[in-house]
């Protein structure tokens, strides 16, 4: 999925002088950023944290899709708004149930989340999408 993003230049991409590809580079990439979660976290807390950043990930997939490609993949709008009301539920109640165990992990979700929304902002914001862009292609 990061390659994919990358291609689509949604997503910041340097080659940094290394070798391969970009599928290369986003393995790399991928294991560096394991690395350090599992420098700071145990396994638990990093399967948390990534159940948040999946479940708002979901969440935001459709609703892309409910606003953009609705029409185009021919998607029924109550099965969408069905699917974003139930994953809001489900994030809901799993950040409920782990503030009551290990509030530091909400907190650490619920900052990366933010860090990633705002990172992506300012990134999209300064780069506009160029068909011949090295770093891309």
């Amino acid at each position: 999925m990061l390659s994919m993003l990358t291609s689509m230049q949604l997503v910041p991409h340097r080659h940094f002088s290394l070798p391969g590809d970009l599928r290369r580079h986003s393995l790399i990439y991928t294991l560096v950023i394991a690395i350090i979660l599992t420098i700071f976290f145990d396994l638990s807390r990093i399967a948390s944290i990534g159940v948040v950043f999946y479940i708002v990930m979901d969440i935001f997939i459709h609703w892309g899709v409910f606003k953009h490609l609705r029409e185009d993949v021919h998607a029924k709008a109550w099965i969408l708004v069905s699917a974003i009301i139930l994953d809001f539920v489900v994030l809901l109640a799993f950040l409920w149930v782990k503030a009551k165990s290990d509030i530091f992990i909400v907190w650490v979700s619920v900052a990366g989340v933010l860090i990633v929304f705002a990172a992506e902002k300012w990134f999209l914001k300064l780069h506009a999408y160029e068909e011949d862009d090295k770093n891309y292609n």
